[in-house]
């Protein structure tokens, strides 16, 4: 162990105060060898799942776009390509990520801010789109973090969301933590010498909802689910959602 982070994740994400200095002083130190390890623990399909994040939005002329958890800034520069005529900020937590992103960054309509997902730095209903790869997850109380969404997305908008996904029965969702414990904590023991950094994601699955309970959040948080799709034999999936209620179905 490099003597840096010696935090144990389930000993700090049962509360939400804590779940934020957690993530703070996690993602400081996971922030240098981040893309190496995204990319190494999802076989190189990390920046696919992106990509389709993206791709998934609706085509708007000048959107505002809000990026949640935004880390290394990678969903923020496809937003910026994908919308070039809008604008696009990249909010979080850690300071060391932001710095990396700012110096990543090659696009005039994309700047980046500190922030905290339950509490935007940003007006009611001023976003046409919010994006998060790994954030709701990483919220230290998912329901104030949705209800955040809610409040900076105009009538209408589109929130878009890349995680991880928790099975709905139980045998599964062990096996799947499993899974995630070993593989992504070995990553962690490689790039920074212990596999608490990174094996942190099979322990914040331990409290998130399983599909269907997310399902019921989201339509709880006022949004509704307008399009999924799932990669990696379901660990991971992309949700799309609109805020407000569903469109009327027709009839005859």
């Amino acid at each position: 162990m490099n003597g840096r982070f010696r935090l144990k994740a389930r000993e700090w994400l049962d509360v939400p105060g804590r779940k934020r200095v957690y993530n703070e002083r996690h993602f400081a130190e996971a922030a240098s060898r981040y893309d190496v390890a995204t990319r190494m623990m999802s076989l190189g399909r990390d920046a696919a799942w992106k990509r389709a994040l993206v791709g998934a939005l609706p085509s708007l002329p000048h959107p505002v776009c809000v990026d949640l958890a935004c880390g290394t800034g990678d969903v923020a520069f496809l937003l910026a390509g994908r919308f070039p005529g809008g604008v696009v900020t990249g909010v979080d937590l850690s300071a060391p990520m932001l710095a990396i992103a700012r110096e990543r960054n090659r696009f005039a309509n994309v700047r980046f801010g500190r922030g905290d997902l339950c509490d935007l730095p940003f007006p009611d209903g001023s976003a046409d789109v919010v994006t998060g790869s790994y954030a709701l997850r990483n919220a230290p109380d998912l329901r104030k973090a949705l209800a955040e969404v809610h409040r900076v997305l105009s009538p209408g908008g589109v929130a878009a969301f890349l995680d991880f996904s928790n099975p709905e029965r139980s045998p599964l969702r062990h096996l799947q933590y499993l899974l995630l414990r070993s593989w992504c904590g070995l990553w962690g023991l490689l790039l920074h010498g212990t596999p608490e950094i990174h094996g942190y994601v099979a322990e914040s699955l331990r409290a998130f909802p399983d599909r269907g309970q997310l399902l019921e959040i989201f339509l709880e948080q006022g949004f509704w689910v307008s399009a999924g799709r799932r990669f990696f034999l379901g660990i991971t999936e992309v949700t799309i959602l609109r805020k407000g209620s569903p469109p009327a179905s027709g009839g005859g």
